[in-house]
Protein backbone atom coordinates (compact mmCIF):
# COMPACT_ATOMS: atom_id res chain seq x y z
CA UNK A 1 0.00 0.00 0.00
CA UNK A 2 1.18 3.27 -1.14
CA UNK A 3 2.05 6.16 1.97
CA UNK A 4 -0.11 9.47 1.12
CA UNK A 5 -0.46 12.52 3.56
CA UNK A 6 -3.09 14.66 4.32
CA UNK A 7 -4.19 17.45 1.40
CA UNK A 8 -2.66 19.93 3.81
CA UNK A 9 0.57 18.44 3.26
CA UNK A 10 0.21 17.66 -0.12
CA UNK A 11 -1.07 21.22 -1.01
CA UNK A 12 2.20 22.60 0.62
CA UNK A 13 4.49 20.32 -1.50
CA UNK A 14 2.58 21.20 -4.23
CA UNK A 15 3.26 24.97 -3.31
CA UNK A 16 6.42 24.50 -3.01
CA UNK A 17 7.43 22.60 -6.08
CA UNK A 18 5.35 25.50 -8.62
CA UNK A 19 6.69 28.38 -5.99
CA UNK A 20 3.39 30.23 -6.87
CA UNK A 21 -0.09 30.50 -5.44
CA UNK A 22 -2.69 27.82 -6.50
CA UNK A 23 -5.87 27.63 -6.74
CA UNK A 24 -7.59 25.13 -4.16
CA UNK A 25 -8.94 22.84 -6.79
CA UNK A 26 -5.72 22.82 -8.43
CA UNK A 27 -4.31 21.80 -5.66
CA UNK A 28 -6.94 19.15 -4.71
CA UNK A 29 -6.57 17.77 -8.64
CA UNK A 30 -3.14 17.35 -8.51
CA UNK A 31 -3.07 15.73 -5.31
CA UNK A 32 -5.70 13.30 -6.27
CA UNK A 33 -3.56 12.20 -9.67
CA UNK A 34 -0.36 12.11 -8.29
CA UNK A 35 -1.65 9.42 -5.28
CA UNK A 36 -0.56 11.81 -2.79
CA UNK A 37 -3.70 11.47 -0.49
CA UNK A 38 -5.56 8.55 0.32
CA UNK A 39 -9.02 7.88 -2.48
CA UNK A 40 -11.69 9.61 -1.71
CA UNK A 41 -15.35 7.69 -1.53
CA UNK A 42 -16.66 11.37 -1.79
CA UNK A 43 -19.08 11.94 -4.88
CA UNK A 44 -16.46 14.84 -6.07
CA UNK A 45 -13.42 13.82 -4.45
CA UNK A 46 -11.83 17.19 -5.92
CA UNK A 47 -14.50 19.47 -4.34
CA UNK A 48 -14.02 17.44 -0.84
CA UNK A 49 -10.34 17.54 -0.81
CA UNK A 50 -10.78 21.42 -1.88
CA UNK A 51 -13.11 22.56 0.57
CA UNK A 52 -10.97 20.64 3.31
CA UNK A 53 -8.40 22.13 2.34
CA UNK A 54 -10.07 25.83 2.16
CA UNK A 55 -11.85 25.11 5.84
CA UNK A 56 -8.97 23.79 7.23
CA UNK A 57 -6.91 27.71 6.20
CA UNK A 58 -10.18 29.33 7.08
CA UNK A 59 -10.62 28.25 10.56
CA UNK A 60 -7.16 27.33 10.89
CA UNK A 61 -7.66 23.91 12.53
CA UNK A 62 -5.29 20.97 10.79
CA UNK A 63 -3.43 24.02 9.14
CA UNK A 64 -0.30 22.10 9.10
CA UNK A 65 1.81 22.80 7.55
CA UNK A 66 0.25 26.51 7.40
CA UNK A 67 -1.10 28.23 4.24
CA UNK A 68 -2.93 31.24 3.73
CA UNK A 69 -5.61 32.86 1.17
CA UNK A 70 -4.24 35.09 -1.13
CA UNK A 71 -5.54 37.39 -4.00
CA UNK A 72 -4.23 37.05 -7.11
CA UNK A 73 -5.03 38.16 -10.59
CA UNK A 74 -7.03 35.64 -11.12
CA UNK A 75 -8.85 35.53 -7.55
CA UNK A 76 -8.38 33.56 -4.44
CA UNK A 77 -5.47 31.30 -3.97
CA UNK A 78 -3.21 29.07 -1.67
CA UNK A 79 -0.23 30.61 -0.91
CA UNK A 80 2.97 29.57 1.85
CA UNK A 81 2.72 32.94 4.28
CA UNK A 82 6.59 32.65 4.28
CA UNK A 83 6.23 33.95 0.39
CA UNK A 84 4.58 37.28 1.45
CA UNK A 85 6.51 37.76 5.00
CA UNK A 86 9.75 37.92 2.78
CA UNK A 87 8.06 40.70 0.75
CA UNK A 88 7.42 43.18 3.57
CA UNK A 89 10.64 42.62 4.98
CA UNK A 90 11.76 44.02 1.57
CA UNK A 91 9.54 46.51 0.87
CA UNK A 92 9.40 50.36 3.33
CA UNK A 93 6.53 51.06 4.54
CA UNK A 94 5.08 54.01 4.69
CA UNK A 95 1.68 54.78 5.79
CA UNK A 96 -0.70 57.16 6.52
CA UNK A 97 -3.73 57.13 8.73
CA UNK A 98 -7.10 57.90 7.02
CA UNK A 99 -10.49 58.16 8.89
CA UNK A 100 -13.30 57.53 6.49
CA UNK A 101 -16.87 57.61 8.09
CA UNK A 102 -18.94 54.70 6.62
CA UNK A 103 -22.74 54.41 6.43
CA UNK A 104 -24.00 51.82 8.40
CA UNK A 105 -25.11 49.61 5.70
CA UNK A 106 -21.41 49.63 4.33
CA UNK A 107 -19.83 49.28 7.17
CA UNK A 108 -22.31 45.76 7.82
CA UNK A 109 -20.86 44.70 4.48
CA UNK A 110 -17.18 45.21 5.20
CA UNK A 111 -17.50 43.55 8.59
CA UNK A 112 -19.11 40.75 6.62
CA UNK A 113 -16.83 40.49 4.18
CA UNK A 114 -13.93 40.35 7.61
CA UNK A 115 -16.11 37.64 9.29
CA UNK A 116 -16.33 35.60 5.85
CA UNK A 117 -12.54 35.74 4.97
CA UNK A 118 -11.81 35.77 9.21
CA UNK A 119 -9.70 38.31 8.95
CA UNK A 120 -8.71 39.49 12.28
CA UNK A 121 -8.15 43.46 11.98
CA UNK A 122 -10.86 45.76 10.88
CA UNK A 123 -7.61 47.85 9.20
CA UNK A 124 -6.41 44.92 7.40
CA UNK A 125 -10.02 44.09 6.06
CA UNK A 126 -9.77 47.83 4.74
CA UNK A 127 -6.72 47.53 2.67
CA UNK A 128 -7.50 44.15 1.25
CA UNK A 129 -10.50 45.63 0.07
CA UNK A 130 -8.57 48.88 -1.25
CA UNK A 131 -6.50 46.61 -3.24
CA UNK A 132 -9.04 44.81 -5.09
CA UNK A 133 -10.56 48.18 -5.57
CA UNK A 134 -7.75 49.53 -7.01
CA UNK A 135 -6.86 46.42 -9.30
CA UNK A 136 -10.29 46.59 -10.73
CA UNK A 137 -10.40 50.16 -11.77
CA UNK A 138 -6.48 49.95 -12.88
CA UNK A 139 -7.28 50.82 -16.16
CA UNK A 140 -9.88 53.70 -15.71
CA UNK A 141 -7.18 55.29 -13.42
CA UNK A 142 -4.42 55.16 -16.21
CA UNK A 143 -6.73 56.61 -18.69
CA UNK A 144 -7.23 59.36 -16.48
CA UNK A 145 -3.56 60.17 -15.42
CA UNK A 146 -2.90 60.24 -19.38
CA UNK A 147 -5.38 62.90 -19.59
CA UNK A 148 -4.25 64.47 -17.42
CA UNK A 149 -0.39 64.49 -18.64
CA UNK A 150 -2.06 65.33 -21.79
CA UNK A 151 -3.59 68.64 -20.51
CA UNK A 152 0.08 69.36 -18.95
Amino acid sequence: MEKTITIQQAAAELLSEYRKPLKSKDLARMAQERKMVAPSMAKDPIQSLSQTLERNIRLDKGNKPRLIFVETETGRCIGIPEWYEEVKVEKKVVSEKVEVALSSDLLNKVKLYQSSFKIISMEETMIQLIKKGLSATAEELIDRLKLELDHL
